[in-house]
């Protein structure tokens, strides 16, 4: 009876310790569990070896990245030994849930037995991870494409210039999105502007639109022609509608976005009784268009906030910019990744430099890299994408 009693009790001692760590694993992980990648501080200590102090570094080095680690989350797992109905040990098992992008050392300090280091390091899942949060988009409208096929019915084909400006309009009044007007413009002549508008004669007399790093240029499409594909009794049309969309102030053309609005018009017959009885109604017509042109655009618009935000560095006055602000949506001390650098004691596999905002204004910020070891001009006119 007494060794029953005995070994309740160190069951329950079990649970509870058990319920303890996870509680403190869950704190660990829900901490600044809005943002993917985290700056954090972490300090490690080592047993001072005489004679090698490289090796005590070593140690130190890795408790202090280990300890960072976990201050990105914890994985925690347990087992208890029991034999002869007693609890004769307990293990519980404390893994880091995420892992060191990168570090710098801040301080060394010894004493008589111990050599600790400080460091500061980001910490992160995985990279290639999409980062899919809704953030401000600023998009420039620019004249379009409006066009109607010969064999459209008029009573459609008269409908496709009210369509085509509710489709600016859907697009201005989407959530999130600040549109410029910019309709009456042709993108083709601005990219020209832009290239050399020291010398564009409509450039210096009208001015051009200025396209800021992480906006985007849109040209919109709408097309409406009749349908052959599909041979049955009815006449069909289709509305072809698709965003043409550049990036950034270097117009980058993105891949063009398109989707179809089938429209079954009437009963493709000679005689004129039975098309017009079998008509579909035009109001009808109108208002599933609308309702459609409104649920493609925040489709279009769900993709881009899927995109990466990047901008282009720019190194001035000894200081790294980014054409990046907090009308873009980049907050302080978000991490960006510069790829493809060989840096020393980078932890990415691609040696790619880590930086993160340090000042955020409303077009630009200025940026600081993590390691010392970069040299601010190598960054010059390179491409940095940040992370949530």
């Amino acid at each position: 009876m007494f060794q029953t009693i005995k070994s309740l009790k160190l069951t329950i001692q079990s649970i509870i310790v058990f319920i303890l760590i996870s509680i403190f694993s869950l704190n660990l992980l829900a901490e600044e569990n809005d943002s993917k990648f985290r700056k954090v501080e972490a300090t490690g200590r080592a047993i001072l070896i005489d004679g090698n102090i490289e090796i005590s570094r070593k140690r130190a080095l890795e408790d202090a990245l280990y300890i960072a680690a976990l201050k990105g989350g914890a994985n925690v797992n347990g087992f208890s030994a029991i034999g002869a109905n007693t609890v004769i040990n307990d293990q519980a098992i404390i893994t880091a849930a995420y892992k060191v992008i990168d570090f710098k050392i801040l301080k060394e300090t010894k004493s008589k037995e111990y050599l600790s280091i400080r460091i500061s390091a980001i910490v992160g899942g995985d990279l290639s991870s999409k980062n899919c949060k809704v953030r401000p988009i600023n998009i420039s409208l620019f004249q379009g494409q409006l066009s109607v096929g010969s064999d459209v019915p008029s009573s459609l084909a008269r409908k496709m210039s009210s369509w085509f400006n509710d489709f600016y309009e859907i697009i201005s009044n989407t959530s999130n999105v600040s549109a410029l007007d910019f309709r009456n413009s042709s993108i083709d002549e601005v990219i020209k502007s832009n290239k050399n508008s020291a010398f564009d004669y409509t450039a210096l007399t009208n001015g051009i639109p200025y396209i800021q790093g992480g906006d985007y240029s849109l040209v919109p499409s709408l097309i409406l022609t009749k349908d052959y594909s599909k041979n049955n009794i009815f006449s069909n049309f289709i509305v072809k509608i698709s965003f043409k969309i550049y990036k950034g102030s270097d117009f980058k053309l993105m891949p063009i976005k398109t989707f179809n609005f089938p429209i079954k018009y009437n009963v493709d017959s000679k005689f004129q009784f039975l098309k017009n009885v079998s008509t579909l109604n035009i109001n009808s017509v109108d208002i599933m268009l609308k309702e459609h042109l409104k649920t493609v655009t925040n489709s279009f618009f769900e993709d881009l906030y899927c995109r990466p935000l990047e901008g282009k560095l720019s190194l001035l006055n000894g200081e790294l910019t980014v054409d990046l602000g907090s009308k873009q949506g980049l907050k302080e001390k978000q991490i960006g990744l510069v790829r493809g650098l060989k840096i020393k004691n980078s932890m990415l596999s691609n040696s790619s430099v880590v930086l993160h905002a340090e000042s955020i204004g409303e077009n630009n910020s200025k940026l600081l890299p993590l390691n010392d070891n970069v040299k601010l001009d190598s960054l010059d006119n390179l491409i940095v994408e940040f992370v949530e």
